[in-house]
């Protein structure tokens, strides 16, 4: 009698785990981009929430009318102190661009952020 396998039944397992590979491949890469675009979602909101606090301390220089606006760059809100110096972009895992603008509009009595790339 004998023992083992004969070659169509190691052929078998080799493509089933060849498949399961392939579906937990793809399966963990879906995941790496979706976190790496959550956590570019949340550096974008980091460098907003620096820029409302540098308006918070800087009151004086917000726009005085509706729909008008001003505009600040990364840099300046590094220079303040109110983003950290080596932000980056998980996606491209570079440092943000120290022109990257945010623009603050007055409108209603109520100021808007926006990331302008």
């Amino acid at each position: 009698m004998k023992k083992g396998f004969t070659l169509i039944e190691m052929l078998a397992i080799v493509i089933l785990l060849g498949v399961i590979g392939l579906i937990a491949t793809t399966t963990i890469s879906g995941v790496i981009k979706d976190n790496q675009k959550k956590l570019y979602d949340d550096q974008i909101i980091n460098i907003i929430n620096g820029a409302k606090n540098w308006a918070g301390a800087n009151v004086w220089q917000l726009p005085n009318k509706d729909n008008e606006e001003i505009t600040l760059t990364l840099i300046q809100l590094k220079q303040a102190g109110f983003v950290e110096n080596d932000i980056k972009d998980p996606i491209t895992k570079e440092n943000f661009p120290n022109d990257l603008k945010v623009k603050i509009t007055k409108k209603n009595n109520n100021y808007t952020y926006e990331i302008v790339k």
